[in-house]
């Protein structure tokens, strides 16, 4: 599974989104649920294929450790996406410059 087979927020939406005054933890939260929203056939796909059964609405929590465990970390996080919250993260809310221009 690449990165690139992933829709990206992109930094307007990403702005939107920290305008709206959250603190850092909801904006990374936020910024993320709005991106799996616009990921979720591609989700629901690569869900079923992982786990051998098609997802419902009733496996939230099951899906939800899924999603954590094997996309935010290994897709989400190497995704443009993630390196624009960082470099607002650094910018506003005091962050580390630790390499946040990596893509």
């Amino acid at each position: 599974m690449d990165v690139k087979n992933f829709t990206e927020l992109g930094i307007e939406k990403i702005q939107e989104i920290f305008d709206q005054g959250w603190n850092d933890i909801e904006f990374i939260e936020i910024v993320f649920r709005e991106w799996s929203k616009i990921n979720q056939k591609k989700l629901d796909t690569e869900y079923a294929r992982q786990m051998k059964v098609e997802r419902v609405d009733g496996d939230l929590d099951k899906f939800s450790l899924w999603l954590v465990d094997n996309i935010y970390l290994q897709i989400y996080c190497n995704g443009n996406d993630n390196v624009i919250v960082k470099e607002f993260c650094v910018k506003y809310f005091g962050y580390k410059d630790e390499n946040t221009s990596q893509s």
